[in-house]
C-alpha cells in the first residue's frame, strides 16, 4: 500500500488574478488561508477548452500525443460528431494510479468515463458526457442518491441561473464528500466547472466588484468550503494540487473567424433554418455593437435559449453547410479544412488563410500550422490551423455578424490558468529551476510525488524535488492502445 496520497481539485476556468478579487470580496477566506503555504503560479495551456486542456492536464501530454483537440471532430459528408471517449489515445491519470495497483476516485473529470482501466477505479462521468453514469455499475445508485434527478430548474434570470447552479453544485459537493471521506484511495481527482459557468457571464462584473455579481459569490464560497472540507480531512503526506483548465479574460474587440472564412468564399452558410433562428441571427446582424453586446450579459439571452430564438448560437450549433464548406471554425480556436478536399487544394486553402489572417497580427497571439503546432502520432487528426487571440482580444466563430472586425464586449477563455501546490514538509521542494509550468506537468508531478513510473514520452516534468524517488519509466500508453484494440475485437 502507498503511505502516499494525491489530490487534485479543479477549478474549470479560473485564472490566478481572480483569487486576488475573491479573496478581497471574503468569499473564499480559507483558500485565503490556505494560499500562503502553497506555491501559486499561472499555468500555461496550449490550447484553452475545455476538453483539450483537461485531457492534457489528466495525461501529461500534447494533444498530438492524446487526440483530443476540440468537442467536434470535422466529417467529409456533414455536421462534425461529437468528441468521445473512444478518441482518446492515452491513459489518464486515474488508470495510471490503477495500474500500479492502487485506489484512484474521479468525478466529474472530462474524458475519464467509461475507463478502459477498469480495477482500482471509481469514476463518476462529468457535464460533457450524455448523461450522468458511474463505474464500477454498483456505485449507480449512490449517484442517483446524492445527484438532482429530473428537469433542469427553470430560470429566467442571471439571479436564477446562479441559484440554479449553486443547486446543482451543493448535491455534487455531497457527493464528493461521501467518496472523499469514506473511500479508500491513492489518488483522488476531481473538477468543478461552475467557475467556468459563472465567468461567462459575469466575470467583467466580478472584476469591477459590481453590485450584480454579488450573487455569484455564493458559487465561490461553496467552493471555499470544499477546499476545507479536503484539505481537513487529507491524509498525512498528502499532495494537493488546485488547478484550472484555462483562464478568463475580457475582450474588446474581436475577428469573427467563421465571417472571415465566408468572405473569402470557402464558407457557406446553412440555408435550413427555423424562422425563429433566422429572425434571431438578422437581429444579431444589425442591432448596433453597444446594444448588442449588452443584451448578451443580460437576462434577455437565457429568454432567447427558453424560448428557441438561441439555436444558431448554441455550442455545436453554428448554422454552417459543412458539407459544401471547404473551411470552418466549430468553438474553438481551430480552423477545420472539409476532409474531402484533396491534398494539394487543402495545402492552398491552408496557406491562403493563414495569408489573410496575418493581416490581424494585432488581435492574434497565436497563428499556427495544427501539425506543426503539435507533437506526436495524432498531428493527422489536429486542426489544420490554430489561432489564438491576444490579451484583450477574442476570435469568434458565430455567424451572427456583418464584418470580419467588431467592437464590443466578451467574457472568453485565455491561456493563463492557475496552479496551486501544497505538498507535506517531508524533503519535498518545488524544483528552483522552474520558470513556466504547463498544463501537462500536472501528471507527471503526482506520479513523482508518489513514487510511480512515469510514462516513457510524456511531455510533462516534475516539478517536485525529492530525493527519496528515484524516476522508472513505463509504456502506460503501449499498454492502453494494446488493450482498446482488445476491446474493440471482442
Amino acid at each position: 500500500m502507498n503511505e502516499r496520497h494525491a489530490v487534485i481539485v479543479g477549478l474549470d476556468g479560473m485564472p490566478l488574478r481572480i483569487f486576488e478579487k475573491l479573496f478581497e470580496y471574503s468569499a473564499m477566506p480559507f483558500t485565503k488561508h490556505l494560499w500562503g503555504k502553497m506555491l501559486t503560479a499561472e499555468l500555461e495551456v496550449d490550447l484553452p477548452f475545455t476538453l483539450a486542456s483537461w485531457t492534457t492536464i489528466s495525461t501529461g501530454v500534447n494533444p498530438g500525443k492524446h487526440g483530443i483537440f476540440d468537442f467536434l471532430r470535422p466529417l467529409s459528408n456533414g455536421e462534425p460528431r461529437l468528441v468521445t471517449r473512444e478518441d482518446l489515445e492515452r491513459p489518464t491519470i486515474n488508470e495510471i494510479v490503477a495500474l500500479n495497483k492502487l485506489e484512484s476516485v474521479t468525478i466529474n473529470v472530462p474524458m475519464t468515463f467509461p475507463p478502459v482501466i477498469k480495477s482500482r477505479n471509481t469514476v463518476i462521468s462529468d457535464w460533457t458526457y450524455p448523461k450522468k453514469d458511474a463505474w464500477p455499475p454498483k456505485e449507480r445508485e449512490i449517484v442517483r442518491k446524492y445527484l438532482l434527478q429530473g428537469p433542469p430548474i427553470k430560470y429566467f434570470t442571471i439571479d436564477g441561473y446562479i441559484e440554479a447552479l449553486l443547486e446543482g453544485l451543493e448535491h455534487r459537493i455531497d457527493l464528493i464528500e461521501h467518496y472523499y471521506t469514506k473511500r479508500n484511495w491513492t489518488l483522488f481527482y476531481t473538477v468543478i466547472p461552475e467557475p467556468d459557468w459563472i465567468f461567462h457571464k459575469l466575470y467583467g462584473e466580478i472584476l469591477r466588484g459590481s453590485k450584480r455579481a454579488t450573487i455569484a459569490l455564493k458559487i465561490f464560497h461553496k467552493i471555499d468550503k470544499t477546499i476545507k472540507m479536503i484539505y481537513e480531512n487529507m491524509p498525512e503526506k498528502t499532495m494537493l494540487i488546485l488547478c484550472s483548465d484555462h483562464g478568463f479574460m475580457e475582450a474588446n474587440i474581436a475577428l469573427n473567424g467563421n465571417i472571415l472564412l465566408k468572405k473569402l468564399g470557402l464558407l457557406k452558410s446553412a440555408e435550413n433554418l427555423n424562422l425563429k433562428s433566422k429572425i434571431a441571427l438578422t437581429l444579431a446582424k444589425i442591432l448596433p455593437s453597444k446594444i448588442k453586446h449588452r443584451l448578451k450579459y443580460s437576462s434577455a439571452v437565457i429568454i432567447a435559449h427558453k424560448i428557441g430564438m438561441a439555436e444558431p448560437f448554441k455550442a455545436g450549433k453554428i448554422p454552417i453547410d459543412y458539407s459544401n464548406s471547404k473551411a470552418y471554425m466549430t468553438i474553438s480556436y481551430n480552423i477545420y479544412i472539409n476532409p474531402k478536399v484533396s491534398q494539394n487544394e487543402r495545402s492552398q486553402i491552408r496557406n491562403y488563410v493563414i495569408n489573410e489572417l496575418r493581416k490581424y497580427e494585432h488581435i492574434i497571439q497565436t497563428l499556427q500550422l495544427g501539425d506543426k503546432y503539435f507533437k506526436g502520432p495524432c498531428v493527422n487528426k489536429a486542426p489544420d490551423i490554430i489561432v489564438i487571440p491576444r490579451e484583450g482580444c477574442n476570435i469568434t466563430t458565430r455567424l451572427g455578424y456583418k464584418e470580419i472586425l467588431e467592437k464590443g464586449k466578451w467574457y472568453i477563455h485565455s491561456t493563463k490558468g492557475f496552479i496551486a501546490i501544497k505538498i507535506d514538509e517531508d524533503n519535498n521542494v518545488i524544483r528552483s529551476n522552474v520558470t513556466i509550468i504547463r498544463n501537462y506537468d500536472i501528471t507527471p508531478t503526482v506520479l513523482g510525488y508518489l513514487h510511480l513510473p512515469l510514462d516513457l514520452d510524456m511531455d510533462g516534468t516534475v516539478l517536485t524535488v525529492d530525493k527519496a524517488f528515484k524516476p522508472k519509466y513505463h509504456w502506460y500508453s503501449k499498454y492502453y492502445k494494446l488493450l482498446k484494440r482488445l476491446r474493440k475485437s471482442l
